[in-house]
């Protein structure tokens, strides 16, 4: 799966962190997401991911995750261990410090543990968007680990604050696993248009611009990058000639008209790519800054990428029924996923993409099975339901 749009890309680590805007049943959010394959214990990982631990692997963000009430204890047969509980999470994103109550959801199993949370309230009507998951799960030997927050400010114009956020986010969630050499994961290219562990359309940062002005803004650095390259030189090349003293009238006159025309060529483009401009931003759609934007669709398509491992060649790929993490009771069927590659062409651990569209199904984390093969091993397949579609989309 390739990463994109606003990735910010950790130099040297390996890890890749995809910040992207978002609609989360129709407010508006940024999508800050990172994920990498570490060596490091399963148990290691499952006590970093308790959300009384976070602070003290993500101080600089996390100042306090403080427990409101009791932690709710629900029972499995499988052995796996699943709390419940209410807290208060203080961070601190660009400055401004956020008090949000969320609801936490903890499971730990055998191969794989996880922490999803969402939004309750927050103090202050600061956030109207605040969920996401951190997760690991265990295949062939390897840790593959994802990180996601959603949060959306209730001063849309705040969104870009969250968005510069991720370069840290990545370095924290690096930190807790205290290993010194990480892998970004791959996998298999979704449908355009969906969402999941990385923006799926690729873009670099100014096409992302680009796609907001109208590519006004990237004309007019073109233009202006084509005036340095010629006026430079231009300055140097007459300055030399004077000073060597063989500059005659005839130089004065080439060099006055050239000088003239281009002044004239770059006045006109830069009045055109102005007047470009005025027209674009005529015509743009100017979104609620808080609330529900009613003209959003509520459809919904989400993807995630899995690790299997195949025990032969040419073997299928198959889910289960996924049943959601939490107090809430919710199954997604088999049937509303597609996975891509449906069949692993060589034995050994590979990377899947599973597609369901979520409209209809409660937000949270879902939990099932994966196998390739007629009697392979079964797989961790954690499934995150966000409600949220790509901005613009």
């Amino acid at each position: 799966m390739t990463h994109d749009a606003d990735d910010r890309t950790l130099s040297g680590s390996g890890v890749t962190c995809a910040a992207v805007p978002v609609d989360v049943e129709g407010k508006q959010a940024v999508w800050i997401f990172t994920e990498f394959e570490t060596g490091e214990s399963l148990k290691t990982l499952r006590d970093w991911l308790i959300p009384d631990h976070w602070p003290s692997w993500g101080g600089e963000m996390f100042k306090e995750m403080r427990p409101l009430g009791s932690l709710a204890l629900r029972p499995s047969r499988s052995g796996a261990k699943q709390t419940h509980s209410n807290y208060l999470e203080v961070v601190e994103i660009g400055g401004h410090r956020l008090e949000t109550e969320l609801r936490c959801d903890f499971k730990s199993a055998e191969k794989w543990a996880a922490t999803s949370y969402d939004f309750n309230r927050s103090i202050g009507d600061m956030l109207q968007v605040d969920r996401g998951y951190l997760m690991v799960a265990d295949v062939g030997g390897r840790r593959h680990v994802k990180a996601l927050k959603v949060v959306g400010f209730t001063n849309t114009l705040l969104n870009t604050v969250a968005t510069d956020v991720c370069p840290e986010w990545s370095t924290w969630v690096q930190r807790a696993t205290t290993v010194s050499a990480v892998r970004a994961a791959g996998g298999s290219d979704p449908t355009p248009g969906s969402i999941g562990d990385s923006d799926p359309r690729v873009l670099s940062s100014t096409e992302g611009a680009a796609a907001f002005t109208g590519g006004v803004a990237e004309q007019l650095i073109e233009t202006v990058t084509d005036m340095m390259d010629f006026y430079g030189p231009f300055v140097t090349d007459v300055g030399e000639r004077v000073w060597s003293g063989r500059y005659g009238q005839t130089d004065v006159a080439n060099d006055t008209s050239r000088l003239f025309q281009r002044l004239a060529r770059d006045w006109s483009r830069a009045w055109q790519v102005g007047m470009d401009g005025v027209s674009n931003w005529a015509e743009v759609t100017v979104r609620p800054t808080a609330g529900a934007d009613p003209g959003r669709s509520a459809r919904t398509i989400e993807h995630t990428t899995l690790m299997v491992k195949a025990r032969s060649d040419d073997a299928r790929v198959s889910i289960t029924d996924l049943t959601r993490v939490g107090e809430q009771a919710a199954t997604i069927p088999s049937s509303e996923f597609t996975i891509t590659p449906s069949v692993i062409e060589k034995a050994g651990r590979a990377y899947v993409t599973v597609q369901a569209e979520t409209s209809k199904f409660p937000a949270g984390l879902y939990e099932g099975s994966l196998v390739a093969g007629t009697g392979g091993k079964q797989a961790p397949a954690l499934f995150y339901v966000s409600h949220a579609q790509l901005a613009g989309d």
